[in-house]
């Protein structure tokens, strides 16, 4: 199962382009994907959906999912790696009106050529991104590569402080 999460952002900051991709993405794949959606208008088609979740249902499906698809929040970010699970970071743009600023973007490239985590900035990259990572290529095994997991938390940890 593939495991979209937009977070919670509030209306008026949504996530949209993501939701719609993944929508058409999931009417492609033979996988099943769910996706967390929050206030976005659109509606997918093509997989199962919420639009928020308690943190332990959503701990729930970072746990279950072969794969994370998600904005690039912290948390988002944190959650997929305490499961050790392989996560595709898009993040939220503030020039298209995603958010107040362009923070996630910042994150992705603090975050960029990690082994255990792959960044999608343009939209039209990320169904070719998650081909990949199904057929195994591109990213490391999160599983046996612990040390680098840990550097990676260190580092959001690191940028989390400075924003503070």
């Amino acid at each position: 199962m593939i495991f979209v999460t937009i977070g919670s952002a509030v209306e008026g900051i949504e996530f949209t382009r993501l939701i719609k991709k993944m929508d058409e993405i999931a009417g492609r794949i033979d996988e099943e994907v769910v996706m967390q959606i929050g206030t976005v208008p659109h509606e997918p088609q093509n997989a199962k959906y919420f639009r928020y979740a308690s943190y332990q249902e959503n701990l729930s499906f970072f746990q279950k999912a072969s794969l994370v698809v998600g904005h690039g929040g912290t948390g988002t970010i944190l959650n997929a790696l305490k499961f050790q699970t392989p996560i595709i970071v898009v993040p939220r743009r503030h020039h298209l009106g995603e958010h107040v600023d362009d923070h996630q973007v910042e994150m992705a490239q603090k975050i960029e050529g990690n082994p255990l985590v792959l960044v999608v900035y343009e939209i039209d990259d990320l169904e070719n991104t998650i081909k990949k990572i199904r057929a195994g290529i591109g990213t490391t095994s999160v599983t046996s590569s612990f040390p680098e997991r840990e550097k990676l938390i260190k580092t959001i940890k690191s940028f989390i402080k400075m924003g503070s």
